[in-house]
C-alpha cells in the first residue's frame, strides 16, 4: 500500500481519535438536517434505552419511520415544540385486555403506543385482528388463548375472536374450564393453539387459574408446541392449592418454570407480584437465577395492590377465601365503588358473572420492590371498559410508574423505567414478531412510536373509586409517524395502530 493510500486509510481513526467530524460524514449530516421532514420533534431531552443515549437533539420523521436525530436544526412540515419534555419510546403494554376503542383511548393517554393482549389471547385470530384494523390509535395484537381452545374442543362452543369484541366469551359450559381433557381432546386443543399460531398470533396465552381443569401433562404438551414454534408462552400460573404448608406460590411458579427448562420454551410470567404475595422475593430470585443460567425466563409487574378478574370466574370458586387469604370485604365493586358482602357477591356473581370485580390483596411493600427491579417489566393487566370503570391500571399504569416511582419515590431511575416499559417489552416479542424489533426504542430506522411527557407534571389520576380517568403530562403521543395525542388531547379521527402478527411456523 502507498502512504498516499496508508494516510487516506488512516484518516478516520485519527480524526475520531481528536473528536473532529470525517469531512465527508459531516456534509452527509448537513445535507439530512437541510432536509425538510414530515415530523420535527424540536429539542426534547431524547431518551433510548436501548443506547442509553439521553441527551438535547430534534427528531426527524419520515412518513412511519425516524430518518435522524440531531443537535442541529431541523426542518419539518409539522414541528412539535418539546422543549423541558422526555422524548421516548411509546410504551409496550403485553398484558392489555382492554382492546377496544375506550380501553385505547386511555391507553394512548397514558402513553402506550402498543397493546397486546398476551395472557388472555383471542381465538380465532383473524377476526380480532380484522375487527381493529383501520381503526386504532395503537398497534395491537394477541397470543392463542387456550381458554378459548379448551372451549372450542370440550363445550363446542367458540370464542369469536377476542373477549373485548364478543363480552360473553365467558359464558359458556363452565365444563370448558373445569374438566380435564381427555387425551384427544389434549391433542385437539394443542392443534388448535398452533393453528392460531400459524395464522399470526403471538404465542400461547394460559389463565391456567381459570382453567383448573387443565392437567399437568396439558400444560407441558402446550410447552413442548411452543419450543417447536419458537413462540413464547405467557402464563398466569396455576390457582393455589389448599395445603397447609408455606410456599404454595413457590411450587405453583416451579411447574412452568420446570416446563420452559425442560422444553426450552420461552416463558413470560404474568404479574408475578399478585401470584407470589408475600413470597414475592423468592420468585424474583428464581426468575433472575433461570436467566443466569440461560433460560429464555422473563416476568412482569402493575403498580398496585390490587388484581381484578371477572367475579363469575373460577378464581371465586370453592374455597377461594382459604386460597387468596382474603374475604368479601377485600373485593370492591368498580362500578359503585362499594366493598362488598356475601350477599353482594353472590348477587353480582349471579347477575353480572362477566363483569370485573378488584381485590384487595397484594401488600404494597411487595409493589414498591417489584417495581423498582430492574429485570421485571411493566405491564398493566387492564380490563376492558364495560361499566364506569373497572381498574385503575388499564388508564393509569405507566403515568404511576413515572410520577410515583421516578419523580415521587425515587426509587426506579428515568432511563431504567423506560427500559422496563418499552425496551424490554418489545425485545420479549421480537422472536416470533420481526415488526417489535422496530419498537421500544428511539433510534435511526425504528418505528416513530413516541411518547413525549413533562417529567416534571406526569402522573396518574385513576383512582380505585374512579379508574376512568386519563393520565396527565403525557403531551404527545406518535403511532407509526402520526400524532394520536397532541397537547395532552386526543386527535379526532386518526387511527395509525397496526396489527403485530407473529411469524411462527409448526
Amino acid at each position: 500500500m502507498s502512504n498516499q493510500k496508508l494516510r487516506l486509510a488512516m484518516l478516520p481513526m485519527l480524526l475520531a481519535a481528536t473528536g473532529i467530524a470525517h469531512p465527508l460524514r459531516a456534509q452527509a449530516a448537513g445535507e439530512s438536517a437541510a432536509q425538510t421532514y414530515d415530523v420535527v420533534i424540536a429539542n426534547g431531552r431524547v431518551m433510548d434505552p436501548e443506547s442509553g443515549r439521553d441527551e438535547i437533539a430534534n427528531v426527524g420523521i419520515n412518513g412511519r419511520g425516524i430518518a435522524i436525530i440531531t443537535t442541529a436544526k431541523l426542518k419539518g412540515r409539522r414541528t412539535i415544540d418539546a422543549t423541558n419534555l422526555v422524548v421516548a419510546p411509546g410504551f409496550v403494554d403485553l398484558h392489555a385486555h382492554g382492546q377496544n376503542p375506550k380501553g385505547e383511548y386511555y391507553q394512548v393517554l397514558d402513553g402506550v403506543t402498543t397493546a397486546i393482549d398476551a395472557e388472555g389471547g383471542a381465538m380465532p385470530i383473524a377476526p380480532f385482528l380484522a375487527a381493529l384494523s383501520g381503526k386504532a390509535l395503537v398497534n395491537f395484537g394477541a397470543t392463542a388463548s387456550h381458554q378459548c381452545a379448551r372451549r372450542e374442543v370440550i363445550a363446542n362452543a367458540p370464542c369469536g375472536g377476542h373477549g373485548a369484541i364478543n363480552p360473553d366469551r365467558g359464558a359458556s359450559d363452565r365444563r370448558a374450564y373445569t374438566a380435564p381433557a381427555t387425551p384427544e381432546q389434549q391433542r385437539a386443543i394443542i392443534a388448535a393453539l398452533d393453528r392460531e399460531v400459524a395464522a399470526g398470533a403471538l404465542g400461547y396465552g394460559l389463565g391456567i387459574e381459570y382453567t383448573p381443569g387443565a392437567g399437568r401433562s396439558e400444560i407441558y404438551d402446550i410447552f413442548k408446541a411452543a419450543a417447536t414454534t419458537r413462540a413464547p408462552v405467557f402464563v398466569h400460573v396455576r390457582s393455589r392449592p389448599l395445603d397447609p404448608a408455606p410456599g404454595v406460590p413457590i411450587a405453583v411458579v416451579q411447574e412452568v418454570i420446570a416446563n420452559a427448562a425442560v422444553t426450552g420454551a420461552s416463558l413470560q410470567i404474568v404479574h408475578l407480584h399478585s401470584t407470589g404475595l408475600r413470597d414475592t422475593p423468592t420468585l424474583i430470585d428464581m426468575v433472575k437465577r433461570a436467566r443466569q443460567r440461560g433460560l429464555d425466563i422473563t416476568s412482569e409487574a402493575y403498580p398496585y395492590t390490587a388484581g381484578s378478574t371477572s367475579i363469575g370466574s373460577e378464581f371465586f370458586r370453592d374455597g377461594w377465601q382459604e386460597r387468596s387469604g382474603i374475604s368479601f370485604g377485600d373485593l370492591q365493586w368498580p362500578a359503585t365503588g362499594e366493598r362488598l358482602t356475601k350477599e353482594s357477591f353472590e348477587r353480582y356473581r349471579r347477575e353480572q358473572p362477566n363483569a370485573a370485580v378488584v381485590v384487595h390483596m397484594i401488600p404494597e411493600d411487595v409493589v414498591d420492590a417489584i417495581i423498582a427491579e430492574p429485570e421485571i417489566s411493566i405491564a398493566s393487566d387492564g380490563m376492558p371498559w364495560v361499566t364506569s370503570g373497572e381498574h385503575p391500571r388499564g388508564a393509569g399504569t405507566y403515568g404511576r410508574v413515572l410520577g410515583r416511582y421516578v419523580r415521587e419515590r425515587k426509587t426506579l431511575g428515568l432511563m431504567a423505567a423506560l427500559r422496563k416499559m418499552a425496551l424490554m417489552p418489545a425485545q420479549r416479542l421480537e422472536v416470533v414478531s420481526p415488526q417489535m424489533a422496530r419498537k421500544g426504542r428511539v433510534k435511526v430506522g425504528a418505528d416513530a412510536d413516541i411518547t413525549i411527557f413533562d417529567p416534571a407534571t406526569v402522573t396518574d389520576v385513576a383512582t380505585f373509586e374512579k379508574p376512568m380517568q386519563a393520565s396527565v403530562g403525557i403531551r404527545h403521543v406518535l403511532v407509526n409517524g402520526q400524532p394520536v395525542v397532541r397537547d395532552g388531547k386526543l386527535v379526532a379521527g386518526t387511527f395509525p395502530g397496526e396489527a403485530i402478527t407473529g411469524t411462527a411456523k409448526r
